[in-house]
């Protein structure tokens, strides 16, 4: 069985995901709910990594389209809330 190559993407992935659920814990814990939108902003930049590294590894559009475009949507509603 061959190992899984650690990758730029997959570190950056991992990063936003941590940056996401802190927010969110800090936002559930205190009920302060300003940092929404940065959290919003975060997991569009965590879906297009995603939908990035899809595309790299199956080299299909189906599922990279689809997380790029739920990662527009996501952006397009987070400055709304600005």
């Amino acid at each position: 069985m061959a190992a899984k190559k650690f990758d730029i993407l997959m570190l950056f992935q991992i990063i936003f995901s941590i940056l996401v659920m802190l927010i969110s814990i800090y936002s559930n814990v205190t009920e302060n709910y300003n940092l929404l939108p940065w959290m919003l902003i975060l997991m569009s930049v965590m879906l297009l990594i995603i939908g990035l590294r899809e595309y790299k590894r199956t080299q299909s559009l189906l599922w990279g389209v689809f997380y790029v475009c739920t990662s527009l949507f996501i952006l397009f509603v987070a400055f709304k809330g600005f």
